[in-house]
């Protein structure tokens, strides 16, 4: 907006005081700028420590487009990939671009719209594991809601709400917020893979005057391709923030139970990014199988160093084997491969298949007992485990 600065985006994008990671405000350190050798530029989020996420039209935006080249492209993990030291320069092995896109566009006469069909993804293999970094989570059972708040960040053009004066020479990761004007769960359409493509989610550009509430039902405008009809508030918020150009594939960050996630991905807007703008994402919800099946395991835990140490925010340090064997620091060996580290299934030699989540941990359900335990971790370490049953209730020390 014209009456927010250019350096308070940039602070918030680096999360410099007073715009510090917390309850409040996300961590924008995963998102990165993707630069092909050929300028081609957009925004891509870190979502295992070798994988990233971004807009497929970043990497193949018309039907003529060849495929991209990875070794043409690099994943630059700096608040500004101008000046980026070297050991945040990542290269790219392999791109992975949903098949919903490449069918529409390779239709005679192309169908050409994967991004008004919400399936406007696509996945990086990166050549070198990112270490210090903590990847986004994926959405899992909760949803978003119209009217939540949201938080964007890239590294696109600044242009001013009010003038349309634009900076395209901008290389610093920007961030700002919105709100959640539009959810559309699934779009139908011919030619997809499963037969239902994707969905979209999308808010409007709101100027400080009132006078631009384009989803608003008084607007006329609800009919922008897929969207459905609704309202939206009048009223921007403090850092309210439209995308533009060098945006693409940048992430929608919500907060869910207290826990921050990806859920979509920029896609395409409806005009030049003043106000009344309206920018449609990619709904990750839609996608989730699709993604999963390209992710290591163990994705969202950090990676600590080049010895495998990673660092989960719920289970603790542990170092992940290729056979499937995890070496915890506190709770010893363990066997768990899975996609997503919400909620996982693990083995253990002295209780069996134990399953627990992020939101119950230290308490576990035991498939061998059918009953639940808690793990009292202060009495807890290596191969001794301190382990109260309830169907049978007491305590129980296990020591192998």
């Amino acid at each position: 907006m014209d009456s927010q600065s250019w350096t308070e985006h940039a602070l918030l994008g680096e999360n410099k005081t007073p715009y510090e990671q917390s309850n409040l405000i996300p961590d924008f350190s995963s998102v990165g700028a993707l630069l092909s050798d050929n300028g081609i530029l957009g925004t891509a989020t870190l979502i295992a420590p070798d994988t990233i996420i971004t807009a497929a039209h970043v990497l193949k935006n018309r039907t003529k487009d060849p495929l991209p080249t990875p070794s043409d492209w690099k994943f630059i993990l700096y608040y500004d990939f101008e000046s980026a030291p070297s050991n945040f320069q990542f290269q790219v092995e392999s791109f992975s671009i949903h098949p919903d896109w490449m069918i529409r566009q390779q239709k005679k006469p192309p169908f050409g719209d994967g991004d008004r069909v919400g399936v406007d993804v696509a996945i990086g293999k990166l050549k070198s594991s990112v270490f210090g970094f903590k990847p986004y989570r994926l959405p899992t059972k909760y949803n978003l809601v119209v009217s939540q708040k949201i938080y964007l960040a890239g590294f696109g053009n600044l242009v001013e709400g009010q003038s349309g004066s634009q900076n395209s020479s901008n290389s610093r990761r920007m961030a700002g917020e919105n709100v959640l004007d539009r959810i559309v769960t699934e779009i139908t359409v011919e030619g997809s893979v499963r037969g239902t493509t994707g969905g979209l989610l999308a808010f409007d550009f709101d100027s400080p005057s009132k006078n631009t509430n384009t989803l608003g039902k008084s607007s006329g405008s609800n009919d922008l391709d897929y969207l459905t009809a609704g309202d939206s508030d009048v009223n921007p918020i403090t850092f309210e923030v439209s995308t533009a150009e060098g945006d693409s594939g940048g992430p929608l960050i919500a907060q869910q139970n207290e826990l921050w996630r990806l859920f979509g991905t920029v896609s395409y807007g409806s005009s030049n990014s003043t106000y009344g703008d309206i920018t449609v994402l990619t709904r990750l919800t839609n996608h989730l199988d699709w993604i999963l099946e390209q992710l290591p395991v163990w994705p969202t835990a950090k990676l600590l160093n080049d010895k495998g140490w990673r660092e989960s925010d719920w289970l603790g340090y542990f170092i992940p084997f290729s056979s499937g064997w995890n070496y915890h620091s506190q709770l010893g060996w363990l066997w768990s491969m899975p996609k997503t580290d919400d909620s996982v299934w693990v083995y253990c030699i002295h209780l069996g298949w134990l399953w627990t989540t992020l939101e119950i941990y230290p308490f576990f359900y035991s498939e061998t007992e059918k009953d639940w335990l808690y793990l009292n971790l202060k009495e807890s370490r290596d191969l001794l485990w301190s382990v109260y049953h309830y169907s049978n209730p007491g305590w129980k020390v296990y020591n192998l």
